[in-house]
């Protein structure tokens, strides 16, 4: 059975609009509800980011889920919580209301199991068979009432770093989810807060790690020594140094390498995925570190953790797993990890380490309708053409979004003019086969 609603990162889209309507939610909360007992769970760990359509989400979603299981209800809170929370208590799953990055208008439900990792294509089908069996039903929405102990448990968990008084540092919140609680763990004088308190109309607006020239400005203006940017749901993070550079999550995985090394730790092997740089496998090569790739989305890096018995693994859009820490990419346990990392190292060289990136270069098409990408004449034409003429020298990545209509063509080289070249050709290509 080929999925029809769940995508890359759960259910995602138009907040309050079909497949996401509350009537609908409604229905998916019973169909989840049916499927978790029918593996066996026994209670779901709910938790809410906050976009204004977030809260009466919840509420669709546990009118559907009735008697079926208990509920403990975490509130607003970043996703990377309800993972770790949901893997500390036996026979649950989790369910987080958010849209990560995307705007206040959208939302969308992710699904975690037992192990505080998201769903396997298997359970979203049988929700997906469930959510198609079930009639609509009238709604009878009923406030929600928080616990707000397993939070303080995860917050303890992270633990909290407090920043020499001389350390300049600007935190972007977002307006999300981590806005509440990134205070809590990153304590200092000398820190600087935007995208902050969280706010359902401004979630991820102008701010966030797929905003960074506010965070940017900042950084320049108090002549801090970082700036660090969560997203919406608080599973990513990025970098900026001090010159207001990016610091992307191949350069902290890199980071992240170094200081572990430092500290006598052996590392056995990290996860990337097709997305990362090669300038990071090339590095990575030197050290003699495995390194291997997966499809884009955590929940593929977290598979090949568990099959290679690895802990590290990272996407360049920010989100970092570190396996001893959680269950999933957590943006505040990799703002507190890189902040260690950096804070070892001598003022002169707190940013000599990073690798030579190749250059990279990613176009983002919107089409009126997916077309699979072996349909496209033109475009795998121009992909043979372009991997038989340059080897290993060239890098191509063509992929559907699994949040968005937006055909994703990346390409990275040793060489800037050939990536331009190659990404010029591989564009045209894809703008004939989609009509656009």
């Amino acid at each position: 059975m080929a999925l029809h609603y769940f995508g890359t990162d759960g259910i995602r889209g138009q907040a309050l609009v079909s497949p996401l309507s509350l009537e609908e939610v409604v229905r998916w909360g019973k169909a989840w509800g049916e499927v978790a007992r029918s593996r066996g769970i026994r209670e779901m760990v709910l938790g809410w980011d906050p976009r204004n359509s977030s809260a009466p989400l919840a509420e669709a979603f546990v009118q559907g889920l009735g008697d079926q299981l208990e509920i403990l209800v975490l509130g607003m809170v970043p996703t990377p919580a309800v993972a770790w929370i949901t893997a500390r208590r036996p026979a649950a799953w989790g369910l987080m209301i958010s849209a990560s990055h995307n705007p206040p208008e959208d939302n969308g439900l992710k699904g975690f199991d037992h192990q505080g990792e998201k769903l396997s294509e298997e359970d979203e089908e049988a929700v997906e068979r469930a959510f198609g069996a079930l009639a609509t039903e009238a709604l009878r929405p009923a406030p929600l009432i928080p616990d707000p102990e397993p939070v303080q448990e995860y917050l303890a968990h992270l633990g909290p770093l407090t920043l020499p008084r001389e350390i300049r540092l600007v935190v972007d919140c977002a307006h999300g989810a981590t806005a509440p609680w990134a205070p809590a763990l990153l304590r200092g004088e000398g820190i600087t807060w935007i995208g902050t308190p969280e706010d359902g109309d401004r979630i991820n607006v102008g701010v966030g790690s797929t905003h960074l020239d506010a965070l940017r400005a900042k950084v320049l203006e108090t002549g801090a020594m970082a700036g660090i940017a969560f997203d919406g749901d608080g599973d990513r993070c990025l970098l900026l140094d001090g010159a207001g550079h990016l610091v992307d999550g191949d350069q902290i995985l890199w980071l992240l390498v170094q200081d572990l090394q430092a500290q006598g730790h052996r590392i056995p092997g990290v996860v990337g995925t097709l997305m990362s740089n090669g300038g990071l496998e090339e590095a990575l090569r030197r050290t003699r570190i495995p390194f291997t790739r997966t499809p884009v989305g955590d929940k593929h890096m977290l598979r090949e953790l568990a099959r290679c018995g690895w802990d590290l693994a990272a996407e360049a859009s920010g989100h970092i797993i570190q396996k001893h820490l959680g269950p999933s990419g957590d943006g505040l346990a990799t703002a507190l990890a890189v902040l260690h990392a950096l804070l070892t190292r001598p003022e002169n060289e707190r940013w000599s380490w990073r690798f030579q990136p190749w250059p990279l270069k990613l176009v983002n098409l919107t089409a009126k309708a997916r077309r699979p990408v072996e349909a496209c004449p033109h475009l795998m034409d121009s992909m043979k053409s372009l991997e038989t003429l340059h080897g290993d020298a060239l890098r191509i990545v063509v992929r559907w979004s699994g949040t968005e209509p937006k055909l994703r063509l990346m390409v990275e080289a040793r060489e800037t003019t050939r990536m331009e070249s190659a990404i010029h050709r591989l564009e045209e290509a894809a703008r004939a086969d989609l009509g656009i």
